[in-house]
């Protein structure tokens, strides 16, 4: 069979298992002859069916035939369809069985695809929320124009990047979600795309981004550009990537003389950079011409601008025509994200005078919440150019976008809630009106979370559990807290820590070379913003190394004894698969090669900031081995990699939720190393005049924010029919809202959220006075009248934990208690519980099989602070707070016994009290009378005390988990001005 055929019969085999995307594999073999026969694609028709079989038998994985069952076979193996899948899991041997015996496959092609498309890892899937869009990114269309880019950035990060075959595979699944939600470039009507992908900080964003302009390219988009930050490190960092795993060095090299040096000559890494074998135009593919380089952003290119003029190989048909897209090189630009930048890039555009609605683009927007969200208030203008108020850097984007009806926008981030609360009533804004997709945790990576305890509702665990866990508990495994002004020990120890892992890492590579990489080693210092503090913790840091002798025996004693009372039990609870010395001679060599790559070093300790007298610090990673002390502030926030970070010191505070998420520098890929590393936090960092700021419980809030955030969305994207970006902004946690959006409304409101089987909290209640007392008058007139009783409630859970909750125990009707939460005032201007109320009041279809409330007041009996509800004297809990608002108020051991009074779960030998209790269509509600940590009194009274609620719903039967309404049916967008009070 020639291959011309062989691309017919490819193209049908890509029609026939489209048609089982919906309903699940089918027999085969007689849909893929039935189809050859009604398209005479060929004369024999049994010849092409032996030739479907044989490319697969031999398991050839760049045959497009090969290439087309293993796409479909791999989405089979992941799916989470609930229909012809039956009880088998995704990612499992039974699960592939299943999908080999719908198609009736014969043993030979079985083996062969069991070799050849090996089951992947199991891996989370991205989540996309996004508008209707056309399906036109399929297998039949990468058939036909090629996956030349994509094909062989997979291979670099297999080859290079030690990809798994599951990591490869959730990035090509994640990205195909994003291409699929772009507009197809080759369409006659121009579509402009707005999207956002969310990733986590420092979690490998630029790989998919990568892979998405592979893929865009191998589709038929012709120009890239991809803002890359506010500073030239971070700009010069993507360019080299890009450079680096998709140019190749035959499109770097394409204008250099032989044997003249280049931009990257003496870059170690030169040889790992992508291969081609020659140009891709040479391969009958095309090339993709770099417009800025590693040593270079955008200039203005006045006459030369023609090297944005795309060729035409057929001028009487528009650029975006499949046969002018083949023969035409892209272009490739990587600029800062700077005003003044991009306008040159803008000017140079228009210079060419050619129809710009032909040429299909995609800007990649990374670090989308920087600088390129318009913060301008519209209240802050006058007149109707108040909604036209921009920024410089939003102006400039908006502007390069307009140019273009078919510019595709996709912004990256890791702290999305600015992006989400653009006004998309501005159509020229950034918005993402069309998708958000939320990328799924990496392997290997360490987050925030990875630093705290959380149940499996991100609530966070009590000192107790803590403490049962050891050196399970992520707290008590990896953050060491720096308490009060005087550090000086816990810095020395920081930096024993330093050496110390920097030998552990030496030590497993000794055994391994691949287990862990060690060409870079750091630590990083992060105290304050101020530059000219960073010259005294440069300072200071010399000394101390000065009088850790580290030269001496002594020193070496000390390294191991830290291995042996911290790092030891570290290692043994987190990764007990690593490799760890038995005895302290086994280690000694590998401490002096530590101290020897640290004191080889020009500068040992490095200021990275923004001063002239430190550019020469900052390290290139990418050129050199770097094994350093980073000094620095905002240069060692955004965006910025530090390769190799294992210890972090940190006791900077920042004011917005997102800016001090992106400090958090130590968040990355620690293959090899994970139970090495170590976060030195501040607890008691100063925060004004007097007050103090714990930044450990700071970073935990925010995570719980965000990872409650990243599971609404995921709960809410499978519903029927699933959310759309503009249904999004509601959800957004209050804790993750930003200053310059507190005059915004939502204009899409969430009408019924059901809470059937969950809990709600909020701990954004109210500090003053007057409202403290007015909420317990209002808990006073819910139980008025109602005689209470004090109960002790008391199960195990399945591995034999004990719960308990002993506390006054009240039982009112629903209609009461929904009066009660109306009349609570939170520290909001709208109600935390409004949804919760809403819910409540449902009827019908939507009613919440809520009869009665028991009502938990409950107190902590070793409390020093007592407060009194009548005569009924009860401790107050100590709770932390974080930017005005309590962390969390209750307790697992409490909610585990609430659950079980609701009938959600059932806990094991339940005391009498607890089955009395326990009944059909009640809810719970704990009352925590609370304080914060720092209350001093030993008497609370109702104006000083916080009463923190927290509720349990039982399940129902209301078949949607919410439902939404517009407040303003005339205005389709997700917010509206609110009427200034």
């Amino acid at each position: 069979m020639n291959k011309l055929e062989s691309t017919r019969v490819a193209e049908v085999l890509e029609a026939v298992l489209q048609g089982m995307s919906k309903l699940g594999p089918a027999p085969l073999e007689s849909r893929v002859r039935s189809e050859l026969e009604d398209r005479e694609v060929t004369a024999d028709v049994e010849g092409a069916i032996r030739h479907v079989w044989d490319v697969v038998s031999a398991g050839d994985p760049n045959t497009p035939i090969h290439s087309i069952i293993a796409s479909y076979i791999r989405q089979w193996d992941a799916t989470d369809d609930t229909g012809w899948p039956r009880d088998t899991q995704r990612l499992t041997p039974e699960r592939r069985a299943l999908i080999f015996a719908r198609l009736k496959l014969g043993e030979a092609e079985v083996r062969a695809l069991l070799e050849s498309v090996p089951i992947a890892k199991s891996f989370s899937a991205a989540v996309l929320i996004a508008n209707e869009h056309s399906q036109w990114y399929t297998e039949e269309r990468k058939l036909r124009t090629r996956t030349y880019y994509w094909s062989r950035y997979e291979r670099y990060l297999h080859e290079h990047g030690n990809w798994d075959e599951a990591a490869t595979q959730a990035l090509n699944e994640s990205t195909d979600k994003i291409l699929q939600c772009l507009s197809d470039p080759e369409r006659q009507d121009a579509f402009a795309v707005r999207g956002l992908v969310v990733g986590y900080v420092q979690s490998g964003k630029t790989a998919n981004f990568t892979a998405v302009i592979a893929k865009a390219l191998d589709a038929g988009y012709r120009l890239v550009i991809v803002l890359a930050g506010t500073l030239d490190s971070l700009r010069f960092q993507t360019q080299r990537r890009l450079d680096k795993e998709l140019a190749g060095r035959e499109q770097i090299l394409r204008d250099q003389e032989d044997g003249q040096p280049h931009e990257y000559s003496g870059d170690q890494d030169w040889m790992s950079f992508t291969f081609y074998g020659s140009l891709p135009s040479e391969q009958g593919a095309f090339d993709l011409k770099r417009i800025t380089t590693s040593t270079s952003d955008y200039k203005k290119l006045g006459m030369g601008r023609d090297v944005l003029r795309f060729e035409k190989k057929y001028p009487d048909r528009p650029l975006n025509h499949p046969d002018n897209l083949r023969a035409s090189s892209a272009r490739l630009i990587v600029v800062k994200k700077h005003p003044a930048v991009i306008k040159k890039v803008i000017s140079d555009i228009k210079g060419l005078k050619v129809n710009l609605d032909e040429i299909p683009v995609l800007v990649i927007d990374d670090e989308s919440d920087q600088a390129s969200v318009n913060t301008v208030s519209p209240q802050k203008s006058n007149g109707a150019k108040a909604e036209k108020s921009r920024t410089a850097t939003n102006k400039a984007i908006v502007d390069l976008l307009a140019m273009f009806k078919r510019s595709q926008y996709v912004g990256y981030t890791a702290t999305p809630a600015a992006n989400t609360l653009i006004n998309p009533g501005d159509t020229e804004d950034l918005f993402p009106r069309d998708f958000i997709e939320l990328l799924p945790r990496p392997t290997n990576y360490m987050g925030v979370s990875d630093f705290h305890d959380f149940d499996e509702d991100f609530n966070p665990l009590d000192d107790e559990e803590i403490e049962k866990l050891g050196y399970r508990s992520n707290k008590k495994a990896f953050v060491r807290q720096i308490e009060g002004a005087d550090d000086s020990d816990v810095f020395k120890k920081a930096l024993d820590g330093f050496f110390l892992s920097g030998a552990m890492k030496l030590f497993r590579a000794g055994k391994d070379p691949k287990s862990v990489g060690v060409r870079h080693h750091t630590m990083l210092i992060h105290r304050a913003v101020a530059q000219d503090a960073h010259e005294d913790d440069r300072e200071r840091v010399l000394r101390l190394l000065e009088e850790n002798e580290y030269r001496k025996r002594v020193a070496f004693q000390r390294l191991w004894k830290l291995w042996k009372e911290d790092f030891e039990p570290v290692s043994l609870a987190q990764e007990p698969s690593l490799a760890r010395p038995t005895a302290f001679e086994e280690l000694e060599p590998f401490i002096a090669q530590a101290l020897e790559r640290f004191e080889s070093a020009k500068k040992q300790v490095l200021i990275v900031n923004g001063k002239d007298d430190h550019k020469d610090d900052m390290p290139d990673f990418d050129k050199e081995s770097v094994w350093n002390i980073l000094v620095g502030g905002a240069k060692l926030s955004r965006g910025y990699t530090v390769e190799g970070l294992t210890i972090s010191y940190f006791l900077r505070k920042a004011a917005a939720a997102d800016t001090l998420m992106q400090m958090g520098r130590w968040f990355g890929f620690r293959r090899g190393y994970r139970d090495l590393v170590r976060l030195f936090i501040g607890t008691q960092v100063p925060a004004g005049r007097k007050a103090t700021a714990d930044l450990y419980e700071m970073f935990e809030s925010i995570c719980m924010d965000e990872e409650r955030f990243r599971k609404r969305i995921g709960l809410y994207s499978r519903e029927n029919p699933p959310i759309r970006p503009i249904q999004v902004p509601p959800l957004v946690p209050m804790g993750m809202l930003i200053p310059t959006q507190k005059n915004k409304m939502y204009n899409a409101q969430i009408q019924m959220e059901n809470y059937g089987g969950k809990t709600a909290e909020s701990g954004r209640v109210s500090f003053k006075g007057p409202d403290r007392e007015g909420n317990v008058h209002a808990l006073e007139a819910l139980i008025d009248q109602i005689t209470g009783s004090d109960e002790d409630l008391s199960g195990k859970t399945a591995d034999g934990t004990k719960r308990s909750l002993r506390g006054r125990i009240y039982q009112v009707d629903s209609s009461r208690f929904v009066g009660f939460l109306k009349e609570y005032v939170w520290g909001t201007s709208e109600s935390q519980f409004s949804s919760v109320i809403n819910f409540l009041l449902g009827t019908g279809d939507e009613s919440p099989g809520v009869d009665k409330w028991l009502i938990a007041l409950l107190g902590k009996p070793a409390a020093h602070a007592k407060w009194k509800l009548g005569a009924h004297e009860v401790g107050a809990f100590n709770r932390g707070v974080v930017d005005d608002r309590f962390k969390v108020f209750s307790e697992a051991r409490h909610r585990d016994i609430a659950s079980h009074l609701t009938g959600n779960s059932i806990l094991l030998d339940p005391s009498e009290s607890l089955r009395r209790s326990t009944s059909g269509r009640q809810g719970v509600c704990l009352v925590y009378p609370t304080v914060p940590n720092d209350f001093q009194g030993a008497q609370v009274t109702d104006k000083q005390i916080n009463l923190g609620l927290s509720l349990t719903f039982p399940k129902n039967r209301i078949p949607q988990r919410i439902n939404w309404r517009v407040k303003d049916p005339k205005v389709s967008v997700a917010f509206v001005e609110r009427d200034s009070d």
